[in-house]
């Protein structure tokens, strides 16, 4: 979609249309003249214009359908409609479809004379545009990136932007080895748990990003912040959460259990995937809203930390279950 000025006159926007009925016709005379015109517009509203080409009001289509046939239009006609001036910016139309809600704007010049609409679909078009490059944004900042990067900064400023967010996940990796060496034994002992981990993170790291993206939305909807909202909201998306660690716990479990070792690997396997989901998605949605309560942003920093921690964590809670459960 091509970037619009905002800033432009509507002018280049206005759609014509033939739903024009006038205002001196009966309702019964309106209608025989629209069945003779080769209209193919999309029926928004119909507009009451005069001789002149003025705009007299604007009447519905259940009015026409409805009301009695030998009514005058300028009996049944809305007098109280909003006009927009062909020298309005694009801006400024975009302001009276958020706070008009209607499907369609009339557009006169200066005297009054109907020009065309403006239509709603031009507020939706450019709305979705914006939440486009917002969402976009959003996307790039929570892996540590800003998306003004490229274009902006220098190749010296963007390594300065970037590189705290890397260490954070070098200093995960690093973690997760010490761990891996401190629980070496276990590993040794019973080859399939490290076959798993691998796949144990995976899970971790993509349902935390998950609960950190609807932390993420809360947050961005609700600007004054309520500690008893956040709290109720994290409550009810738990139930899903619950649900999609068992299930991951279940299957993975249950594949588990065609190599060789028995049903000790399996169950230590299922326990660690559910026990690590939970608890590393309730840090995925915390992260974001300890960010915010430090004026921090919690786009770019909440990726990779949460990352970090779910990797910590998980490689923690699995090997230290399977020496429990296994040695």
């Amino acid at each position: 979609m091509p970037h619009r000025n905002l800033k432009e006159p509507i002018n280049n926007y206005i759609t014509e249309v033939h739903t024009t009925v006038h205002p001196d016709h009966t309702i019964e005379q309106a209608l025989a003249n629209l069945r003779q015109k080769d209209i193919h517009d999309k029926i928004v509203y119909f507009y009451v214009v005069d001789d002149e080409g003025t705009l007299k009001g604007v009447i519905s289509t259940r009015t026409l359908l409805l009301k009695p046939s030998h009514l005058r239009i300028s009996e049944t006609m809305d007098t109280n409609f909003v006009a927009l001036k062909n020298t309005q910016t694009l801006h400024q139309a975009m302001e009276q479809f958020g706070m008009h809600h209607l499907l369609a704007f009339p557009v006169v010049d200066e005297v009054g004379h109907f020009l065309g609409i403006i239509d709603v679909q031009l507020y939706f078009e450019e709305n979705l545009d914006i939440a486009h490059s917002q969402r976009r944004g959003d996307i790039f900042q929570m892996i540590g990136v800003y998306i003004e990067e490229g274009h902006k900064m220098t190749p010296w400023q963007s390594y300065r932007t970037r590189m705290p967010w890397i260490f954070c996940n070098m200093f995960g990796g690093i973690a997760c080895a010490v761990i891996s060496r401190f629980y070496e034994a276990v590993l040794l002992q019973v080859i399939i748990l490290a076959m798993f981990i691998p796949l144990i993170l995976t899970l971790s790291e993509s349902i935390s990003m998950q609960s950190m993206t609807q932390s993420l939305q809360i947050l961005r909807r609700h600007t004054h912040f309520n500690w008893g909202f956040f709290t109720r909201r994290i409550l009810y998306e738990s139930r899903a959460l619950i649900l999609i660690s068992f299930t991951c716990a279940l299957v993975v479990g249950i594949i588990s259990t065609f190599w060789s070792g028995g049903y000790g690997p399996a169950i230590t396997i299922s326990l660690g995937i559910f026990l690590s989901v939970i608890i590393t998605a309730t840090i995925g949605a915390a992260v974001p809203v300890i960010l915010h309560a430090r004026s921090w942003d919690p786009k770019v920093a909440a990726g990779p930390v949460v990352l970090m921690f779910a990797d910590v964590i998980t490689t923690a809670i699995y090997l230290s279950l399977a020496t429990w459960w296994l040695l």
